[in-house]
């Protein structure tokens, strides 16, 4: 889920956020799921997190350790005991927004800047993107300041280490969409002597799959409530079977906009089920220098035709993406005859999913695909 507590809540739960009930922004982990804290805390585990989590104050209480902003990181170790092994979170709020000069002492030059082409190539919006990249590097220095506390205390050898964020680029058409921009995000590992160093893998990962990961890292039975499954030979090298599919939600984020995904090697499909409404940002993304232009641009003509969709009062019911020939996901698919079946498979994986996690679907949606089972009409759902 392109949002921040939705997608913490499928970290932690291994489970898709409709599922648990966490589907809106701001809502608290229910304290009646088990989460992978929970587990390996059961299991002998010290588990302690830094800064931001957004699973409320139940979900934190139940740590044996939890640093808010400004806590060193060496507060965590000074209180691990000897005996036990440990889980960590760093929740860093980078690079998150709003971004304001002097994150970094050399901060990024904004004509280096890599402006993708959903984005008009302004000097607000280079500016934008170079403070982004300032905000990174900040993270990326605060990471090594952790990995090296480690070193130093002898516990990074057995250590399983994974980087990841929440959600995509904080940028218009990006974060709260189902655009790859929004849902594609680092994913890096680093485990001693368990992973090959510069080892790269195009397998599919979906952020369910982290807790059940970890806890057979850890030899704890893996929970059947858990929709995700464990990457952990993929890892290491070993024999795995991996996703034919990865599947997103959105649903409220600042603005009620649900949506659902599903995203193979090279195809992905996104459902718009209140497609009689335009694209609408997010507060933060609003507020920013890149929506600014994009909106000023807008009135004056100024930008090109595939950027201007973003500024449309409505959107196609389906939309279909070959991203093989269309990385950046501009040209709907949906019509084309040679992807017929193709637009089938995907409807029926992200159905199925839908029905196997307990998700939902307007019911006059439902209606609007029994009569046009291809799309090849491009019906759109009145809006909820």
């Amino acid at each position: 889920s392109p949002q921040c507590s939705p997608n913490r809540s499928a970290i932690f739960s291994g489970c898709t956020p409709h599922t648990i009930g966490t589907s809106r922004l701001h809502t608290p982990m229910p304290p009646w799921e088990t989460t992978v804290t929970d587990l390996l805390k059961q299991h002998g585990y010290f588990t302690g997190l830094f800064r931001k989590h957004h699973q409320g104050q139940v979900f934190q209480n139940k740590l044996d350790f939890y640093g808010p902003p400004k806590t060193p990181f060496r507060a965590f170790v000074d209180r691990l005991p000897k005996d036990k092994p440990f889980f960590l979170q760093f929740g860093s709020t980078d690079p998150h927004r709003p971004y304001r000069p002097g994150a970094i002492a050399e901060p990024h030059d904004p004509a280096k800047a890599i402006v993708p082409p959903y984005l008009p190539d302004t000097p607000e919006v280079r500016q934008d993107i170079a403070h982004y990249y300032d905000y990174i590097t900040r993270f990326d220095a605060e990471c090594g300041e952790l990995l090296q506390l480690l070193r130093e205390r002898g516990l990074l050898e057995n250590t399983l280490v994974i980087v990841t964020g929440d959600n995509g680029q904080p940028f218009p058409r990006a974060k709260g969409t189902l655009y790859d921009p929004g849902i594609r995000v680092p994913g890096i590992a680093w485990w001693q002597g368990r992973i090959a160093p510069g080892s790269v893998s195009k397998e599919l990962i979906s952020h369910v799959d982290l807790a059940p990961t970890w806890l057979e890292a850890a030899g704890i039975t893996i929970p059947e409530k858990m929709q995700g499954q464990s990457f952990l030979n993929l890892l290491t090298g070993k024999p795995h079977k991996g996703r034919e599919a990865v599947y997103s939600e959105r649903n409220w984020h600042d603005n009620f906009d649900p949506q659902r995904s599903v995203r193979t090697a090279r195809y992905k499909l996104i459902l718009n089920a209140d497609a009689n409404t335009g694209y609408r940002p997010a507060w933060d993304l609003a507020d920013s220098p890149s929506w600014a232009s994009i909106q000023a641009l807008g009135r004056r003509g100024g930008l090109t035709e595939a950027q201007s969709r973003i500024l449309e009062p409505s959107r196609p019911a389906l939309e279909f993406y070959d991203l093989e020939r269309d990385p950046h996901e501009f040209d709907n698919a949906i019509n084309r005859p040679e992807l017929r079946e193709e637009v089938l498979r995907h409807r029926k994986l992200l159905s199925n999913w839908m029905h196997e996690t307990y998700d939902y679907l307007p019911p006059l949606f439902r209606q609007a695909i029994a009569d046009d089972p291809t799309g090849s009409r491009g019906l759109t759902p009145p809006a909820l």
